[in-house]
């Protein structure tokens, strides 16, 4: 029995409409459901512990290639103006994983319609933007029942026009941390400033300090740091007690960013005493750097070949993504995926990649799962 025919242009649509953030991937997990549920000959499980789908296609006893795409959307303002925009007021697919799903759904069909003799998993995997969603499946223990051979992803971007894609070997994405500093102290009138213990002026000594240490390790060390937030005080008149700061960095080893880290709570801690304030250091969400294995990256670039799309060598990218837990533990390739070049790229209100990509991204993946023995 062949696989239902989808209409993938308009899954795409029906997956931008309804966005959710991470671990809340309710529609969207129904949505993804409703169509997988009409194709024969796969396993599909529900995960317990997320909004995960995990999808198995078995023949004969070898090991498994996996597939996998996120599902969550940023908490964003669409202002893309398209006829299928957001219904979800401040939320938006503005990281492309809407076209990611739609990829995915159409990788499926295909597999069952041709009735492959491959062992596949089919990844829809929650909360990739900063909520820890990888780490959540692989906690599952879904995965762990399987020999897993490779592991595979693509990302769509709004730099390179449809028929390109982009990849390098090796580290490609970086190791992303993301960090709350926090300094409480006591608030009192400013006409009686030794009443008080002010966490402003500790905050600001850490702003200071931190990137001073930031700027000595560069450019020895690639490096982007950053405090996009600093919150203190709510009266002009009053000494703040509070100030909290927040921020991110992005290294290229796990040995920088514990360095980083180290020495973030080390200044925070000595510029806490120097002020009488106490002190919190958070350290948030971080992720494993995405490594791509040489041997699948010379499989990608023979398939661009071979489909006749334009190839472009990568540098390393600053961004993170979690599928570096996935790279951490089996051979992966992750890849650029040309949506169309627009003025605005990923985490964009206006971010709108080109449908056209989707035939693309499926045919590129069937390629791949064809020259990997499983």
């Amino acid at each position: 029995m062949k696989g239902k025919s989808f209409d993938l242009i308009a899954v795409r649509k029906e997956l931008h409409r309804i966005p959710e953030p991470a671990f809340q991937e309710v529609k969207t997990k129904a949505l993804l459901l409703s169509y997988l549920q009409m194709l024969p000959d796969i396993v599909i499980y529900e995960m317990q512990q997320s909004t995960g789908i995990l999808i198995e296609y078995r023949h004969g006893k070898g090991s498994f290639l996996l597939f996998r795409a996120d599902m969550d959307a940023l908490p964003l303002k669409e202002e893309t103006g398209c006829d299928f925009a957001s219904e979800h007021e401040g939320f938006m697919h503005a990281c492309g994983h809407d076209i990611h799903m739609t990829v995915l759904l159409g990788l499926i069909q295909a597999v069952v319609t041709e009735r492959w003799q491959k062992n596949l998993l089919f990844l829809f995997q929650p909360a990739e933007e900063g909520k820890g969603g990888a780490e959540a499946v692989l906690r599952e223990g879904l995965l762990q029942a399987y020999k897993i051979k490779a592991v595979f992803a693509l990302h769509v971007s709004g730099r390179l026009p449809v028929g390109e894609i982009s990849a390098k070997a090796g580290l490609f994405f970086a190791i992303p941390q993301e960090f709350d500093v926090r300094f409480t102290g006591v608030a009192a009138h400013a006409a009686f400033p030794e009443k008080g213990k002010n966490a402003l002026i500790a905050g600001v000594e850490f702003y200071k300090r931190i990137n001073d240490y930031i700027a000595k390790l560069q450019p020895a060390q690639k490096i982007i740091f950053n405090i996009g937030v600093m919150r203190s005080g709510s009266i002009r008149n009053i000494i703040p007690d509070e100030c909290l700061l927040q921020g991110t960095h992005r290294t290229l080893s796990k040995e920088v960013r514990d360095d980083i880290n180290r020495k973030t709570r080390q200044i925070a801690e000595k510029i806490a005493q120097k002020h009488g304030v106490q002190f919190d250091v958070d350290l948030l969400c971080t992720y494993d750097p995405v490594i791509n294995d040489d041997r699948l990256y010379r499989s990608l670039k023979q398939v661009c070949k071979e489909l006749k799309l334009h190839f472009t060598e990568s540098d390393v990218w600053m961004t993170g993504e979690d599928f570096g837990f996935f790279t951490t533990r089996y051979p992966g390739l992750l890849f650029w995926l040309g949506g169309g070049e627009q003025p605005f790229d990923l985490h964009s209100p206006h971010f709108l990649p080109d449908e056209n990509c989707i035939p693309i991204g499926i045919s590129v993946f069937l390629k791949l799962a064809e020259k990997i023995n499983s």
